[in-house]
């Protein structure tokens, strides 16, 4: 299914691999011009040259986003590129974890709060005068199917992805009356770079718990964030 996404403007976070790159390439394909971030450069040009490659029009701008002033940079090089950004897709995760039973200190726990969390909030934060001026925008964060069954062994991504998901209802029902709609996506198990890392014994688990027998692809979640 396509969208028809002529004139719209795109930020993709974390767009140089796995489902962001899916998304990316997705929501170009469906006409909307595309500022791929990732926090590496060279992995957010070569999603940028695949759309190019396919006729569509995209940039690549490495940022932070937990840095706030990297992410307003990021916002008026995107503005001043495409104009106004009418879809924000939260994407940029991180899968660091280590289980609460070997008394991790903070520091996992700050990278992913940093990434999941306070990366969305910057993002929204920077792309909300332009939506709110036209009275139009959609926001879709990447959160996880972890929010709603917790597998006991990541507290860290877990907490990022549970408040990536507060923040997100609380968006929905304030940027609502503003033409604003803010959605979640929450992938589960999806072949991406996380989990190519994952032993047999481990992927045979995940598969047997999951009804299509199957990890997710990418461009599955591509077509529901398109939605």
């Amino acid at each position: 299914m396509e969208y028809d996404l002529q004139d719209r403007t795109a930020v993709v976070t974390g767009a140089g691999r796995g489902n962001g790159e899916r998304i990316a390439k997705r929501l170009a394909a469906d006409g909307a011009r595309v500022v791929v971030n990732d926090l590496d450069r060279d992995p957010a040009v070569g999603t940028v040259e695949d759309i190019e490659a396919d006729g569509g029009e995209a940039t690549a701008i490495a940022a932070d986003v937990s840095d706030t002033e990297a992410v307003d940079e990021m916002f008026e090089t995107a503005a001043d590129r495409f104009g106004t950004v009418d879809t924000l897709v939260n994407n940029a995760g991180v899968g660091k974890v280590q289980k609460f039973t070997e008394k991790p200190d903070d520091t996992l726990l700050d990278l992913n709060l940093d990434t999941h969390l306070k990366g969305a909030y910057h993002c929204t934060r920077a792309a909300l005068d332009g939506m709110t001026e036209q009275g139009y925008g959609n926001v879709v964060n990447i959160t996880s199917i972890h929010t709603k069954n917790g597998i006991g062994m990541s507290p860290q991504y877990d907490i990022g992805k549970f408040s990536l998901l507060g923040l997100t209802k609380t968006l929905a029902l304030e940027l609502g009356r503003e033409g604003i709609r803010v959605n979640a996506v929450a992938p589960g198990w999806v072949d991406t770079r996380m989990t190519e890392t994952f032993d047999d014994r481990t992927r045979e688990q995940i598969t047997d718990l999951n009804p299509l027998g199957r990890f997710a692809d990418p461009e599955e979640i591509a077509h529901a964030v398109a939605f």
